[in-house]
């Protein structure tokens, strides 16, 4: 919808005025900006019933910090996984930004962390909340600043993320410049004594006529907030302890998160994967061993044999039930098997979501995935052999039906014969 509507702005842009020009110009940044605004705050407000209580916020894939650190404390926070109130199970680094979107959630973050505003600590350069560090620094010619050097001291493969890539002509920076001519006056690598400015920062101020925070280079040794960035980006959750159904999916929004919805079959296959994560890929000999299985947002309450989603929402997708399932038992004891789980491989399952415990799989993004061309794919083909399988099971039924049909002609032949 976003692309199209800014196709839509764009279509006729050859024939406006300048004045036009910019009121589109708006228009287009509103489009795109609004939205990830609420959504980036949505997820902070949410996620701080996990994480306010460790310092720190978090969206589904970055979290600030506001316990002050230098520069290699601060990686180091981020590497060893510092808990943040739940699990990151694919491991966090220092931020690695790579595009406009993301520097404006790493300012969104920032501002959030200190009450939602822009307001400085003192000065620019005074404040140690002012800044954040990213994962952005000098790794070659560190020792000097070249002789002759102006203000600005710069080599774009000098500089390396903590994701291991280096800037180059064509990656995404945002490093300060002067306000008349936009001329780019940092990183300058300053020197006091025998240290250089060599690691990046990010601005919690936005400079106006700027839609995110500016970057500049200082001293490794300052003490500032810091943002990681989750090298998977927190999707689905799983958490080993066993819950029945209604209190797996209390947990889950007392977290912060929602239930688990599976909308695709991509989004089933990234639901192992997480398991997976969770559990490297081991699983209990006994196929239907609780802890196999675990407990999704899907239910057959309102109509039996009929399963959609916790909050009323259809399931679109044919579910790859697990063989002879679903078959909605029923006892005196248990109830009816309404609701579903997941197993570790992949197969669904309906049990007794009253009675048996089970782990289970919350979601960060209640919106799903954003499906790839790879995901698509894998959707059409799921579906695909969802109808092969179905054809074959027809057509077994049929040849049944008709030996059927011809043993009984057969009798009856044989009968009138007498």
């Amino acid at each position: 919808m976003l692309l199209l509507l800014i196709a839509a702005l764009t279509a006729s842009v050859a024939s406006l005025t300048e004045e036009e020009e910019l009121r589109l110009e708006e228009e287009i940044k509103n489009a795109i900006w609004t939205p990830l605004v609420e959504n980036t705050l949505d997820e902070l407000t949410r996620l701080d019933k996990s994480t306010k209580q460790f310092n720190a916020h978090a969206t589904c894939g970055f979290s600030v910090h506001t316990d002050l650190s230098d520069y290699e404390t601060a990686k180091q926070k981020c590497e060893n996984s510092t808990w943040i109130g739940f699990p990151t199970p694919g491991g966090r680094k220092l931020a690695s930004i790579h595009s406009e979107l993301e520097n404006k959630i790493a300012t969104l973050m920032l501002q959030y962390a200190y009450g939602g505003s822009d307001e400085l600590e003192g000065k620019r350069y005074e404040g140690a909340s002012n800044w954040a560090w990213i994962g952005l620094e000098k790794v070659n010619r560190t020792e000097a600043r070249p002789d002759g050097a102006g203000k600005l001291v710069w080599g774009e493969e000098d500089w390396i993320w903590t994701d291991g890539t280096t800037l180059d002509p064509n990656s995404y920076e945002n490093w300060m410049s002067r306000k008349k001519s936009d001329e780019q006056i940092q990183p300058d690598m300053w020197r006091v004594g025998d240290d250089h400015q060599t690691a990046a920062r990010i601005f919690r101020k936005i400079k106006e006529g700027e839609s995110s925070g500016i970057w500049d280079d200082t001293f490794k040794s300052k003490p500032h907030p810091f943002i990681c960035k989750f090298n998977i980006p927190v999707h689905y959750i799983v958490f080993p302890e066993l819950k029945k159904w209604h209190d797996a999916k209390a947990d889950c929004e007392r977290r912060g998160f929602y239930f688990a919805k599976i909308r695709n079959k991509a989004e089933n296959d990234l639901l192992v994967e997480a398991i997976k994560r969770v559990y490297n890929g081991d699983r209990h000999d006994k196929k239907f061993h609780h802890e196999n299985w675990i407990w999704v947002g899907a239910t057959d309450l309102k109509n039996s044999g009929e399963f959609e989603f916790y909050d009323g929402e259809p399931i679109k997708f044919s579910i790859p039930w697990a063989r002879k399932q679903h078959d909605n038992k029923k006892t005196k004891k248990q109830g009816t098997q309404d609701y579903a789980a997941v197993s570790r491989w992949g197969e669904w399952d309906d049990s007794y979501g009253n009675d048996w415990n089970r782990p289970y799989a919350c979601q960060c993004n209640p919106h799903g995935v954003a499906i790839n061309k790879e995901m698509e794919e894998a959707n059409a083909a799921w579906e695909k052999e969802v109808e092969r399988r179905n054809a074959v099971k027809n057509k077994q039924k049929e040849e049944k039906a008709a030996k059927k049909k011809a043993r009984k002609e057969a009798r009856q032949a044989k009968k009138e014969a007498r």
